[in-house]
């Protein structure tokens, strides 16, 4: 037997005994030649054991020196033995990076140049009765500007609908024809989606209320986050999700969106001032109790403050650090949060984008639970749900004037809920953007980087898997959706470029 034949036959018996059946017919049709049983005295799987085991042997024979040495190219290593007892306790495994990624790029061209990208956003949108993946666009020359991302047609172009006032932030509303409009003075309103028998389609204000705004901050919104919780709504046919933002004024603003009449009305449930200004900001839902919970960096501090929302109020729960040394709290900050588990998991993890320089970090934690944050006032003789709303009814009767960070605040600081800190080898300096894209199926995040780089990074390893070139120089805006399995799709809006780029998986 030939050298070339003994190897495919060795590779042919290990996709056998592995059961890979597909990968087998399918080496045997690209080859033209079946293969039978094995008639060899080794396997492939002992022959490269043998040779791993051969390469390790200087590693055991050198010096202790020699042996760091080896090691220097090492970025990332996952050191599971330092890891708290209450990470161990929870047996997390983060799920591998899925092979198959968005790796076609195509420049969306919307006609004008010279317009800067300063807002984009993901939008699954119900209109009559009809499904559309969308994306949302806005520009500082005051446009707006509506994507089909299946076919990159440009369904809608709006010129200053906010009479005057340039738009810094646009949300969808999930699963409806409702968007979330924010101005630069603090304000928000609501527009919807309208489509003629012709088909144009076409913005009108849908906001219930004598007035065409809301104030929600003094100065510049920075940023806001919505939280679909229509099919978790047993208590209001009329509750859609909630919102929260963070601005320019130190505070962290709550509220909820309500349908009335096909109308959008924005109730505001309160909000809270920060010792500093924030950085970032994440609403998720709580596994237990399904209550929102909303999860706030500011900066000068490695502590994320999280809040929840309960009987129509704001109340603020703990504190959780991103750094395990209790005596230095200031050395770094947080400049983006993303929600990296599935619906399905049974803790809450999420990964923090830190201010290194010259390379942006990852911390990856456990969000603990209501019951873990209310562990010392849980009353045995009731179940969990009990438990938290006796316990949440409370803090919400005690909470009317608690709206300021406070230094004797009585909260607690939660600690060791850190699973892995990496480096994430995205450069950055001190004026980054940072923005993170957690990928739909929880098997890794995507990192725009100020080289104009689109990193794939996975989680559960620490490396950095896939590399794509897409703009030049850092990103403005980037966000990422799906429209069914397999189809992820990332957008990029360049800073400096001004190009849009958008990744979608090749067929």
């Amino acid at each position: 037997m030939d050298e070339a034949t003994y190897i495919q036959s060795l590779i042919a018996q290990y996709l056998k005994d592995n059961g890979l059946k597909s990968t087998l017919n399918a080496l045997e049709h690209e080859l033209d030649k079946k293969f039978t049983d094995s008639v060899h005295d080794e396997s492939l799987e002992s022959i490269i054991k043998d040779r791993i085991n051969f390469n390790d042997l200087p590693q055991f024979l050198s010096n202790e020196t020699n042996a760091d040495d080896s090691n220097n190219n090492i970025v990332n290593t996952l050191d599971t033995s330092n890891q708290s007892q209450i990470i161990k306790s929870k047996n997390i495994k983060l799920p591998n990076w899925s092979i198959k990624y968005p790796n076609s790029c195509q420049i969306l061209n919307l006609g004008n140049l010279n317009s800067l990208i300063i807002n984009s956003s993901f939008f699954h949108s119900i209109i009559n009765n009809q499904t559309y993946h969308l994306g949302l666009f806005v520009t500082n020359t005051k446009y707006i500007f509506i994507i089909d991302l299946i076919s990159n047609e440009i369904l809608l172009t709006c010129y200053d609908i906010l009479n005057g006032q340039p738009i810094k932030i646009i949300k969808g509303i999930t699963h409806t024809e409702h968007l979330i409009v924010c101005d630069m003075n603090g304000n928000i309103t609501s527009m919807k989606f309208i489509i003629s028998n012709d088909g144009n389609w076409n913005l009108v204000n849908s906001l219930l209320s004598n007035d065409s705004k809301i104030k929600l901050h003094r100065r510049l919104i920075t940023d806001l986050k919505y939280l679909n919780m229509k099919s978790l709504s047993s208590k209001s046919s009329t509750l859609l999700g909630y919102f929260t933002s963070i601005g320019w004024d130190n505070r962290i603003c709550v509220g909820k969106v309500e349908l009335i009449n096909e109308k959008i009305k924005f109730t505001i449930i309160g909000d809270f001032k920060l010792f500093t200004n924030p950085t970032s900001i994440l609403i998720i839902k709580d596994k237990i109790s399904n209550l929102p919970l909303i999860i706030v960096g500011r900066l000068e501090s490695t502590l994320l403050t999280i809040f929840t929302i309960s009987f129509d109020k704001l109340i603020e729960l703990t504190k959780l650090s991103l750094n395990d040394s209790e005596f230095s709290t200031h050395s770094f900050q947080p400049m983006a949060i993303t929600e990296i588990s599935s619906s399905s998991d049974n803790n809450t993890i999420i990964t923090v984008a830190t201010n290194h320089i010259p390379y942006m970090r990852l911390i990856t934690l456990v969000v603990p639970s209501l019951n873990e944050i209310f562990s010392n006032e849980l009353n045995k003789d009731s179940t969990d749900l009990e438990n938290i709303n006796s316990i949440l009814l409370k803090l919400s009767l005690n909470n009317d004037n608690e709206n300021i960070e406070s230094f004797q605040s009585n909260k607690p600081i939660m600690r060791s809920y850190i699973i892995s800190n990496f480096n994430s080898l995205s450069p950055q300096d001190k004026y980054s953007n940072a923005i993170l894209l957690s990928r739909p199926k929880c098997s890794g995040i995507w990192i725009p980087g100020d080289d104009g780089k689109l990193r794939g990074f996975d989680l559960r390893t620490g490396n950095v898997i896939e590399t794509l070139n897409s703009n030049d120089g850092r990103a403005k805006s980037a966000f990422i959706g799906n429209f069914g399995v397999d189809s992820e799709v990332i957008v990029i809006c360049g800073a400096v470029d001004k190009k849009i780029c958008i990744w979608k998986c090749s067929s």
